[in-house]
């Protein structure tokens, strides 16, 4: 694995996680397929990492047949979803000198957007189509999938096709990290309470939660917390945007980075088992009690793979 320079790994949300001192050794393996459930991305930004950007067929032959990235001419929509997915994926496979996190370039991510934009301008989703989105990555043999989006229809975003589709992802050792969401209150969809995912919620630049992080039983039980102050990431090109860069904030940057540290680490082990990863992620659930979970902490994450180079610090 070569590494790129890392261009944010002096920042403080990288610091706090450990984030610096994987990135420095590790910009992950193209063996690593990351699902990105989330708005439709841009792919044609100049700051993504080359070929970091796949469709199913490119990953395992899977029949994808919708339209999953962007390109050429975008002086027509660049809607609250598109900004959204555009900035979780450049926060995991933007070049290092990007201006955009960048955890893991080398990496592989497999864009399938579940988000469209609602009658409001906010990104709105379907259950159907969280369920056939998790199916489709799991057919092209994804490792992990990331569920930055907040699900604002009517009702609960999971009914029996998602909570059977994230069954399937946990029989098939694919980890899922979902966002606790952004509403600044105890509990949690009933996607983030299924028993397999890693739910995230977000954190000040100190590691004190965010007053509009989600929290619950589930999200301290399973899940990590992670920075979710504004960054800049990528974002979609337009005539009335200087440069092509963004802000991303919450739980959503907050499970983007939960997402790159988990393919980091697996990059330097890939025969190891998710379950194993997960743990190594989020210790045992029996030790937790509170609705506050631990912060993410990238060093221990990487060092679960047995070939692990970062040395222990006294």
């Amino acid at each position: 694995m070569h590494t790129e320079a890392v261009g944010q790994a002096d920042v403080v949300w990288s610091r706090i996680t450990g984030l610096d001192r994987v990135m420095a050794v590790c910009d992950g393996d193209p063996s690593i397929t990351i699902g990105l459930l989330d708005g439709p991305v841009d792919s044609g930004n100049p700051g993504f990492a080359e070929e970091a950007l796949v469709t199913g067929a490119a990953v395992a032959g899977a029949a994808i047949t919708r339209a999953h990235t962007r390109s050429g001419d975008t002086a027509a929509s660049d809607g609250a979803a598109t900004q959204h997915g555009t900035a979780v994926a450049g926060v995991l496979a933007a070049r290092r000198s990007s201006g955009a996190p960048a955890i893991c370039p080398g990496c592989r991510v497999l864009v399938r957007p579940v988000l469209a934009d609602g009658d409001e301008g906010h990104p709105v989703a379907r259950p159907e189509d969280l369920a056939a989105g998790i199916a489709e990555c799991l057919a092209a043999g994804v490792r992990l999938i990331n569920l930055s989006a907040g699900f604002t229809t009517a009702g609960s975003p999971q009914n029996e096709p998602v909570r059977s589709a994230l069954d399937l992802a946990a029989r098939r050792g694919v980890i899922v990290v979902v966002a606790a969401g952004n509403g600044g209150s105890l509990g949690g969809s009933s996607t983030v309470s299924h028993p397999s995912v890693v739910p995230v919620t977000s954190c000040d630049e100190t590691g004190r939660p965010l007053p509009g992080g989600n929290l619950g039983i589930s999200v301290g039980r399973r899940g990590v917390r992670a920075p979710g102050t504004p960054v800049e990431s990528l974002g979609p090109r337009s005539a009335d945007l200087g440069r092509p860069l963004t802000t991303l904030s919450g739980t959503s940057l907050s499970t983007a980075f939960v997402t790159g540290a988990l393919a980091l680490a697996w990059s330097a082990a890939p025969g190891l088992p998710g379950a194993v990863l997960q743990l190594a992620l989020t210790g045992a659930r029996s030790a937790r009690r509170g609705i506050v979970p631990p912060l993410l902490d990238a060093v221990s994450l990487y060092r679960a793979g047995p070939l692990s180079t970062l040395e222990h610090r006294p």
